[in-house]
């Protein structure tokens, strides 16, 4: 038997997507406008939400 993969959601699970937002230039949002999330590096800038990254390394 293979390796397993688990796939955890990010946005709103690991991280606050709203903390992400806050941090992209004006103009990018608008460029981006209904897809927020394919912001290039829009992942890096969440906060992660308490106790997210001790579940993680749980797991």
């Amino acid at each position: 038997m293979g390796s397993k993969v688990l796939y955890i959601d990010m946005d709103n699970v690991l991280v606050d997507f709203p903390s992400g937002i806050a941090r992209i230039p004006p103009e990018v949002v608008v460029d981006y406008d209904d897809r927020l999330d394919d912001v290039p590096g829009i992942f890096s800038l969440m906060e992660p939400l308490p106790g997210a990254v001790a579940s993680f390394e749980v797991l």
